[in-house]
């Protein structure tokens, strides 16, 4: 269904791996919250509806991973679960980081999104060298509203490493407080290839317009036929009154 690519910018080079795109219900709308497992980040995660797409001449909705689901739990006390220590998240009043050391042999390992986007600007000015961008390192999927298939889609995150004074080892004897430190951040997109996409209008959304097109057709021949009735009943009532 797609042809997908990935890209994973470390300090040093990149390397590529597969990327799978999904799928919902279908009938999606535009106020719907669209809600998937991302084993990447070892939890749930959701999206919003930003904006309408056409893409290789199908029209998708656009839904990105909203600020508020990497928001402080002050601020969103649904987030209160992934905040597992006080101390690191200055008593869970951090946004937009995630420890998953849980899930990952109990590495100190933090998710964010690339870039520090959406962060508190502790985390993100500990850092020198970043600038967040949304239309760069926002997470997207564009879905087909009729069937639910995603046809294209973005999964951009970044991979940190927490760093903790350790006055027995050099590099971090003069580390003066616990801080997050980006190690790489991740781009895997997809996208409908041609072949896919030109079945895709030809078997999903032409029939859909050309049914779109017999509604409106059948609409306006019954109207017609419904006047037409209403005018030939009043001319015989106004004869049979004469």
């Amino acid at each position: 269904m797609v042809e997908a690519c990935a890209e994973l910018y470390t300090f040093s080079g990149r390397v590529s791996k597969q990327a799978d795109g999904a799928s919902f219900p279908p009938f999606v709308k535009k106020g719907q919250i669209l809600r998937f497992f991302s084993s990447d980040i070892c939890r749930s995660i959701y999206g919003v509806f930003q904006s309408k797409q056409n893409v290789k001449g199908i029209s998708l909705y656009r839904f990105t991973v909203p600020r508020e689901a990497f928001a402080s739990p002050t601020e969103v006390g649904d987030n209160y679960c992934f905040c597992t220590d006080k101390v690191i998240s200055q008593n869970c009043t951090l946004a937009g980081v995630l420890d998953i050391s849980a899930c990952k042999g109990g590495r100190p390992v933090f998710i964010s999104l690339p870039h520090f986007l959406h962060a508190s600007d502790s985390i993100l000015h500990d850092v020198e060298g970043l600038s967040p961008n949304e239309k760069e390192h926002e997470t997207f999927l564009d879905v087909e509203p009729i069937t639910g298939f995603t046809l294209q889609f973005a999964k951009r995150l970044q991979v940190n490493l927490l760093v903790k004074p350790a006055t027995k080892i050099e590099a971090l004897s003069k580390v003066q407080k616990p801080y997050v430190f980006p190690l790489l951040w991740l781009n895997e997109s997809a996208v409908i290839g041609d072949a896919k996409a030109e079945m895709f209008r030809n078997k999903v959304t032409g029939r859909v317009q050309m049914l779109s097109v017999l509604q409106m057709v059948l609409m306006i021949a019954g109207s017609v036929l419904f006047l037409a009735f209403m005018g030939s009943y009043f001319i015989c009532r106004s004869k049979k009154l004469k």
